[in-house]
């Protein structure tokens, strides 16, 4: 009855802790005797989509998903990632009664090798171990699989995953994104932006076969190909930036500063992805990105990521004053505040005056920069008296911001 998740080492009593006590009796029900069938020989058969990394985009992504999708969860935790306590900030904890029968876990990495689509729900500095191990077990054929990116970031110096899968022989018609905000509990309360789904055209028949398993009863993917992937990719890098500073327009300003602040960096956003699109780094082909214009839900990923999300508390925290170490520790962000690094490094091989035209990002940049280098040298750090200048410029440009259709 419980196989499936005794198999894959997770002991009862933790899913107990996961779940509330008026759920669990109803959820230990649904179960039934069908997990039994279903973990037979007889009925066994790949599943559709694997999913590597069940943190909280992960688990929530799976939920969107339609009860006829076959779905199998990896990872070589499952009892700490899934079915630990819930926390405040990672809110898939409490979700455990929410898998239907069509999702099962494992920490046999070859079993989730066996499906159709490969989810890479990793934080990007994690994808190159993740295709080693792959490559151990596949050598022959990890090209061939159908991979799906969800974390945006970077990896090494500057590379982003899809330029550092094609480095090691990935194709282009191997890769699709699916992009969205990141924050689970707008997924799984069926309040979700639309998850965009995103390819070359050469891999046409594969993304929407990947986007007909979404329920759209959750959201309504939205397939875009050619322009909108290098958007796609740099927007949920820049998005967690922005987020940080809304947030603290948001707290201050309220409803209309936020409004203003979106518009205005979401014009600066389109700027940056034409400027990128001729770096070394992350040009992706001539024939597949010149121009984009805007990045797939970046509009929503950014008001998600401001009203509900940990890099949109962390610059709310900090813009205000609060400490660097705090909110890091509190949020679990210390990993994902290295990459401001890389960052930087991506946006510096523009010209300084290129670069200058992306004032909002320029001035997030600089302060997150002088803010990492004191965490590193002493510990912790405060916003400087020179950072509270830029802030203050900031605020004025975003108030002043003026465009026909705001008013």
């Amino acid at each position: 009855m419980y196989s499936r998740f005794i198999e894959a080492g997770i002991p009862l009593d933790r899913i107990e802790l996961a779940i509330s006590s008026g759920s669990y009796s109803s959820f230990i029900a649904e179960l039934g005797s069908s997990s039994d069938k279903k973990d037979t020989d007889a009925s066994y058969r790949p599943c559709d989509v694997g999913i590597i990394g069940p943190g909280d985009f992960g688990v929530a992504l799976s939920a969107s998903l339609k009860e006829s999708t076959n779905i199998q969860f990896y990872d070589t935790e499952p009892v700490r990632n899934i079915f630990s306590s819930v926390t405040r900030i990672s809110t898939n904890r409490s979700f455990a009664h929410r898998f239907g029968m069509n999702v099962s876990f494992t920490s046999d990495l070859s079993k989730v090798l066996e499906a159709r689509f490969i989810i890479l729900c990793v934080p990007a500095n994690v994808v190159p171990t993740m295709i080693d191990k792959i490559k151990e077990i596949i050598p022959q054929g990890y090209k061939d699989k159908q991979y799906v990116l969800v974390s945006k970031g970077f990896i090494g110096k500057g590379y982003i995953p899809h330029r550092w899968l094609q480095k090691n022989g990935i194709p282009f018609e191997r890769i699709i994104w699916a992009s969205g905000g990141n924050v689970a509990r707008e997924v799984m309360d069926k309040r979700s932006f639309n998850i965009s789904v995103v390819s070359v055209n050469k891999n046409r028949r594969a993304r929407r076969e990947f986007a007909s398993f979404f329920n759209k009863d959750y959201l309504v993917p939205l397939e875009y190909s050619g322009s909108a992937l290098l958007a796609c990719e740099l927007g949920g890098i820049l998005k967690n930036y922005y987020a940080g500073f809304g947030r603290y327009i948001l707290s201050k300003y309220g409803e209309e500063g936020l409004k203003k602040y979106k518009y205005m960096v979401r014009s600066e956003f389109r700027k940056s992805v034409r400027m990128v699109s001729s770096s070394p780094t992350v040009s992706i082909r001539a024939w597949v990105i010149r121009k984009a214009s805007h990045g797939p839900a970046f509009w929503e990923d950014l008001d998600v990521t401001v009203r509900d999300g940990r890099n949109g508390f962390f610059g709310e925290g900090v813009f205000a004053g609060g400490s660097v170490k705090k909110a890091l520790d509190d949020l679990g962000l210390v990993e994902s505040f290295k990459t401001v690094f890389s960052t930087l490094s991506l946006f510096n091989r523009l010209s300084r005056r290129a670069f200058k035209r992306l004032s909002v990002l320029k001035g997030i940049l600089e302060i997150y920069e002088e803010l990492h280098i004191e965490y590193l040298e002493s510990g912790d750090a405060h916003i400087s008296e020179d950072s509270k200048k830029i802030i203050k410029k900031l605020e004025e440009k975003t108030l002043a911001y003026r465009r026909y259709w705001l008013f």
